[in-house]
């Protein structure tokens, strides 16, 4: 009996041994888990209330619901560790409604966009905030018709900028034909010409400069020409009596250098007006230029060859416009006019010779010569 007793006694002191040891490493095991934590760490509550970090570096979808989910867990004590353990205001709970916010602010930027350019007022802007939908509608069917009539505005504008651009077109070859017409017809031509020798006009050689190139005469014998000059004769100053257009080259009065002198005994006593000057034009000039054409000259006249010369005015010949060109004298419509000078001071830059292809004089009979 006593053997049994004692050896109950045993066991159960075993037992408790056991258990003793047990709970002395668990102990041990927690005590040095414990000892490897930061304390700084658990102060600032990096640890959860199961041993077990809050916070994670790594972001994934397991961690962070986990994380939320430790935030709603209760307590020893009742109350979060740190700041970290409290609810976030602002987490994916309020994303819906900022989400909404920014929806409505885009749509509202887009309508303030769209109600610029196309007319909407803010009185129509008050009245869809404001107004019945009957009276919203009316007014949008409004500014719908306001909005149709600025189409076909727009249009018309379109279609008179097309046609403001036809007619500046139309202008520019009424100038270009009207160029080519004076060409065909030059003005001087609808005016009557007072030196023509036909009508009995006549050059006053004796105050003419001479002709150029000089005339060399041939060898004759008895009144027979044996050896004829090296160049032909020179174009006598009577082919600007002729009224022909400056057309061709080379059928020219010239004289040598820049400066020279013309007198014509014109054929009737006339209340002189305008005296015509032509060279021919470059696109068919040998040399492509006009530097033989006369530039500055002046104009004389008189009754009688006696008397002193009168001074008609000075004119300048322009080797880029017209061929044939037209010069007023003003302030003479009262001057009786029957022998007229044409002193030539200097032409374009030909240093050689000058040419003048058409000469002509325009005016009125005198009443003395009707």
């Amino acid at each position: 009996m006593k053997m049994v007793l004692c050896s109950h006694n045993k066991l159960e002191s075993m037992i408790c041994f056991v258990s003793e040891a047990r709970l002395t490493s668990l102990h041990l095991f927690y005590f040095t888990a414990m000892l490897r934590r930061s304390s700084r760490l658990q102060s600032n509550g990096y640890y959860g209330c199961d041993g077990k970090p809050v916070i994670s570096y790594k972001e994934t979808m397991y961690r962070f619901f986990k994380r939320c989910k430790s935030h709603l867990r209760p307590r020893f004590d009742g109350s979060p560790d740190t700041e970290l353990d409290k609810p976030d205001q602002t987490g994916p709970a309020n994303w819906p409604w900022r989400t909404m916010a920014f929806v409505l602010f885009l749509c509202f930027g887009v309508f303030l966009t769209l109600a610029v350019p196309t007319g909407f007022s803010i009185t129509t802007v008050k009245k869809v905030f404001t107004g019945s939908s009957e009276d919203v509608w009316i007014h949008l069917k409004e500014v719908r018709g306001e909005l149709e009539e600025l189409k076909e505005l727009r249009g018309e504008l379109k279609e008179l900028k097309e046609l403001r651009g036809q007619m500046k077109k139309l202008k520019e070859l009424q100038e270009e034909l009207k160029e080519k017409m004076v060409l065909l017809h030059p003005l001087s031509d609808t005016m009557a010409n007072f030196a023509l020798e036909r009508l009995g006009a006549r050059i006053l050689t004796e105050k003419t400069s001479e002709s150029y190139p000089p005339e060399v005469p041939g060898l004759t014998l008895f009144g027979f020409t044996v050896v004829s000059a090296k160049r032909p004769p020179p174009v006598s100053p009577r082919t600007l009596l002729q009224g022909w257009a400056p057309n061709s080259p080379g059928q020219c009065w010239a004289f040598k250098g820049s400066k020279g002198q013309l007198s014509v005994e014109l054929s009737h006593s006339i209340y002189v007006s305008h005296v015509s000057i032509g060279h021919i034009p470059k696109n068919i000039s040998p040399h492509g230029t006009r530097s033989s054409a006369l530039r500055m000259f002046s104009v004389f006249g008189n009754q009688n060859i006696e008397d002193p010369k009168i001074y008609l005015g000075t004119f300048e010949y322009d080797a880029s416009g017209r061929p044939l060109q037209l010069f007023k004298m003003a302030g003479h419509e009262r001057d009786v006019v029957k022998y007229l000078t044409l002193k030539i001071h200097s032409n374009w830059g030909n240093h050689n010779y000058t040419c003048i292809y058409s000469f002509r004089v325009h005016g009125k009979k005198a009443l003395s010569d009707l």
